[in-house]
């Protein structure tokens, strides 16, 4: 038999990570974090999709779960599958052409989203 190994987030990490680009010029950090009770349970239940309107979205969030309004309005993808119970969300603040490599935090969180982090498992 199979036995599948799931990883999830527990509570918010102790350590930022760090990951700098090939040339050097770029670092990223970032921190994961649980979400909020339920919130999990909405997305599977399409309470909460990413094809929402943003701002109907982000009232729902900002009510329901205390969201600050301004990450409610920068949550980049869902994932695993641009569906899933997990949230990939901008938090910088006057940071710069951080939309040129977008779409490159999106491929890394929906893979680490899908196979895990860890385990590496699908």
């Amino acid at each position: 038999p199979v036995v599948s190994y799931r990883e999830t987030v527990s509570e918010e990490s102790r350590e930022t990570c760090l990951s700098k680009s090939p040339n050097k010029h770029n670092r990223l950090f970032m921190r994961a974090a649980p979400l909020p009770d339920g919130l999990a349970a909405d997305i599977e239940d399409n309470k909460v999709t990413p094809r929402d309107d943003p701002k109907t979205r982000k009232n729902y969030l900002c009510q329901t779960y205390g969201f600050d309004a301004t990450d409610a309005m920068k949550i980049w993808t869902f994932g695993p599958e641009s569906t899933g119970g997990n949230l990939l969300i901008d938090t910088t603040k006057g940071v710069q052409y951080l939309n040129e490599i977008k779409d490159s935090c999106v491929a890394g969180f929906q893979w680490a989203s899908k196979e895990g982090v860890l385990c590496d498992e699908n």
